[in-house]
């Protein structure tokens, strides 16, 4: 039930953002390719996030989120690592098809297909990522993510950020990993820097783990 509940929830999540982006006029700007550290109380995050054509007006582009925390103490058991790269084609506006692997310290590399919606401007970026793992256990998850960056001055803004990822196992009918980013800091010129917060499940009995921090991050254009 909470697994049909969370695929409809998605689906509505897609027709509102389909229907904001059939409002635009213009096409929506290719985001920068953020690099952001984390240093928290627990654990020190790193990530990276890529989602670019593969060049202007290409309705080929790629996406790739790779993110890790490291314990201060190098305790392996501790260490975690996750990455996904798709290849994504653009079927209509903001609305993408996608396929390609995913990797990570505990199932390691799993080919893996879905579809993408990308939302960008000046002020707001979202994207939302279901896909499903194409072999083993057919793990369905879904990433999402929300900016707000509106300019505060001509040279200062406000940055905020929600981030979220949930991984369902399929066979079991049970949670296998997710996680709940929070951001909220300044802008200024292509660098943004404040407080942050992660919270981090884990397997069906949904073991917790926290960080608080300060976060700096920079774009790249």
């Amino acid at each position: 039930m909470k697994f049909k509940s969370l695929i409809l929830g998605v689906a509505t999540l897609f027709i509102v953002a389909t229907i904001q982006a059939q409002e635009q006029v213009s096409k929506p700007p290719s985001p920068p390719i953020p690099i952001e550290t984390f240093a928290g109380n627990n654990y020190l995050n790193f990530q990276m996030i890529v989602a670019k054509p593969f060049q202007a007006g290409s309705r080929f582009g790629f996406f790739n989120v790779t993110n890790f925390n490291g314990n201060y103490d190098n305790n392996l058991q501790k260490n975690e690592f996750l990455s996904q790269a798709l290849v994504n084609y653009e079927i209509f506006k903001c609305f993408s098809l996608a396929a390609g692997a995913t990797m990570n310290y505990m199932t390691g590399f799993r080919p893996t297909a879905g579809v993408q919606y990308l939302f960008a401007n000046r002020e707001w970026l979202f994207v939302v990522l279901p896909r499903f793992d194409l072999r083993d256990d057919f793990n369905f998850e879904t990433f999402a993510l929300l900016e707000y960056k509106p300019r505060l001055t001509d040279k200062l803004g406000l940055y905020t950020r929600v981030q979220g990822l949930y991984n369902h196992n399929t066979e079991q009918d049970a949670h296998d990993r997710s996680y709940l980013y929070l951001r909220a800091g300044l802008s200024i010129k292509n660098y943004q820097f404040g407080l942050g917060a992660n919270f981090d499940r884990y397997g069906p009995f949904k073991v917790n783990g926290e960080n608080y921090g300060l976060f700096v991050r920079v774009e790249l254009k």
